[in-house]
């Protein structure tokens, strides 16, 4: 196998395991969102009220998963013996920043008119995915960027 096969190889593995850990922390958002959500009764930003406490949610969410998501990345996908988790959360806090405000402006603009529960559901799902991306490539060659 050529250096460059395994090069390709080992960033394709990186890329698929990030992915799945990443997925753990979307079901961690998720399941810290609509549990928060079912007992405030609230889904959308349709108010200041609601509007700042979608942001609350999501501080509270993003507090468990980039635990999780510093610890699986570390041991799991990168594999990095040093790295710095006040450089992971500036990173995951700055893309958390872009996926609320994504997340919280979509939940406040229905035009499809779905139910509220899974435009709710929807809008976190895009943002996630939207942020997800951008945050594994500047991950890979910034925070962990010597393995």
């Amino acid at each position: 196998m050529s250096e460059n096969t395994s090069i390709l190889r080992k960033n394709l593995v990186q890329f698929i395991t990030y992915s799945l850990i990443g997925g753990s922390n979307v079901i961690i958002n998720f399941l810290v969102l609509n549990i928060l959500s079912y007992l405030t009764n609230i889904y959308s930003a349709i108010d200041t009220y609601s509007k700042i406490m979608l942001y609350l949610f999501e501080i509270i969410a993003f507090i468990v998963y980039s635990l999780n998501g510093y610890h699986l990345n570390k041991k799991i996908t990168f594999r990095a013996n040093k790295s710095s988790y006040l450089k992971y959360t500036l990173v995951l806090g700055t893309s958390a920043f872009f996926n609320i405000n994504i997340f919280v402006w979509l939940t406040a603009h229905n035009i499809f008119n779905f139910p509220i529960k899974l435009w709710f559901n929807l809008s976190k799902l895009t943002a996630s995915i939207t942020v997800g991306i951008i945050t594994f490539l500047v991950n890979k060659f910034f925070i962990f960027k010597n393995t």
